[in-house]
């Protein structure tokens, strides 16, 4: 019998994992070779994001620099002149410059006049009837006319943290429709000052560094360092927040308008009176401050089961879900919201109605110890 041949096996060379260190170079080196600012500011700012999330970002910071110091490359100098000119360290910015001079590097004209980048005189908000998240919109400009736009995402009902983020190549001009381009009619857009919009990402920011339990996306997180020198750009002396903090008046004169209306009156008798106050009180928390306005969020929060946002031994709790769909017809009339948002909060108060009645007359068959 003739022997069975054995096809030889093909040996491909096998392909090396590119090294950090290879794959950091070549990110700065596309970065220098791009015709736009984006790809360098880019690898630049998650590297300065790496050092911010370190043990001990100042240490970190330092020998970031060291290293890229140390390179003597085109790609190096570059990314060296970028991180002094993002975290707006002039020192820095002055030594990299006497060695990129004394090196003979060229780098792109932009990267050189970073420094007289100019912040757009326009901001913007975008938002929805509920005011639960704005995504905040700024701008800036890099020498060349090429143009930034910083996109921030706030979440008004955890207190006003950044949850998102992000920055693009292109004029805030032309971000704004691209946020809007479903078509909701519940979306709202409004133009800013600079210099809210500056102290609002600013101090949402700083309430993300609160923790624990405040965590942003990751593209938050990467481009936060430049989201941070974009904001440095703009005017300072702005309003830092659209959070309503209602007193007790505010919140009786909202009582007294509601209970004098058609869908309020039948909750006018004093004994009900404490239900009433306590569910407008758990609902100064929705959106920004308004217990007139109820998403379907809202309202699954307030008839939690587990009671967390009423008291179990305030009288008539039970009939908290009644109250709500009367609160949120009138709510919702008086702010003028469509009839649909209206009928998907209380489609929610139906389907959580029973599980919070179940659960309140639970409590109150406990017996007493």
């Amino acid at each position: 019998m003739p022997k069975s041949k054995k096809r030889a096996k093909s040996r491909r060379p096998q392909q090396r994992r590119a090294s950090p260190e290879t794959s950091l170079l070549d990110a700065l080196r596309d970065g220098v070779d791009s015709p736009t600012p984006g790809p360098l500011l880019g690898a630049v700012g998650l590297l300065l994001s790496v050092a911010a999330g370190a043990d001990d970002p100042g240490a970190t910071l330092a020998d970031l620099v060291r290293s890229l110091s140390a390179a003597d490359r085109v790609e190096t100098s570059a990314a060296l002149l970028a991180i002094a000119t993002l975290t707006v360290d002039a020192e820095l910015r002055r030594r990299v410059r006497r060695e990129i001079a004394d090196r003979g590097h060229v780098l792109p004209r932009w990267l050189v006049e970073l420094d007289r980048s100019e912040p757009v005189d326009r901001a913007v908000e975008v938002s929805t009837v509920f005011r639960d998240a704005d995504e905040l919109l700024v701008g800036v400009t890099v020498p060349g006319g090429h143009s930034l736009t910083a996109v921030v995402r706030i979440d008004n009902e955890l207190g006003a943290v950044a949850t998102d983020g992000y920055v693009v190549q292109s004029p805030l001009a032309s971000v704004v429709p691209l946020l809007i381009e479903d078509g909701d009619p519940d979306v709202r857009v409004r133009d800013v000052p600079p210099a809210d919009a500056r102290a609002r990402i600013t101090a949402a920011l700083a309430e993300l560094d609160l923790g624990p339990g405040r965590v942003g996306s990751e593209r938050l997180v990467e481009s936060r360092p430049l989201v941070e020198w974009m904001l440095s750009l703009l005017p300072e002396g702005g309003q830092g927040s659209v959070l309503r903090e209602l007193s007790a008046d505010d919140l009786d004169e909202v009582a007294d308008g509601f209970l004098a209306g058609p869908w309020g009156s039948s909750w006018s008798d004093d004994d009900l009176r404490p239900l009433v106050d306590e569910v407008l009180a758990a609902g100064s928390a929705n959106g920004i401050g308004d217990p007139l306005v109820w998403s379907p969020w809202n309202v699954g929060r307030l008839l939690d089961p587990r009671l967390p946002y009423l008291d179990s031994t305030t009288p008539h709790v039970d009939r908290a879900p009644d109250l709500l769909r009367d609160l949120i017809r009138h709510g919702h009339a008086a702010r003028g919201l469509r009839q649909e948002l209206t009928d998907d909060a209380l489609a929610a108060v139906d389907a959580s109605a029973d599980a919070f009645i179940a659960a309140v007359r639970a409590l109150d068959d406990e017996p007493l110890t």
